[in-house]
């Protein structure tokens, strides 16, 4: 009988799991604040917020450990940029 990954001192700590999982959460409320009746922008730009810091933080750490940003991410990132208004970066490969 294999042991329990519960016992596993490393399962759950890792640092990039938890932040894919905030660009999944935050991408779920951007799905929902987009469904928002007319008339409240601040939800809509809080979560946009929300979600453009869980990519970069996400892509930061992919980028730390020298794994490729999937095109997903890198797209969505570029979107969130723009629509925010911050300057689009260039990737320097």
């Amino acid at each position: 009988m294999p042991p329990s990954s519960a016992a596993h001192p490393s399962v759950g700590s890792d640092p990039l799991q938890a932040l894919f999982r905030e660009v999944t959460s935050a991408r779920a409320a951007m799905v929902v604040a987009r469904r928002a009746p007319l008339g409240t922008p601040g939800l809509v730009e809080g979560t946009r917020t929300r979600l453009l810091r869980a990519l970069e933080a996400y892509a930061a750490e992919l980028e730390a450990r020298h794994l490729p940003v999937p095109y997903g991410i890198r797209d969505d990132l570029r979107i969130q940029r723009r629509t925010q208004g911050k300057p689009f970066e260039r990737d320097h490969s």
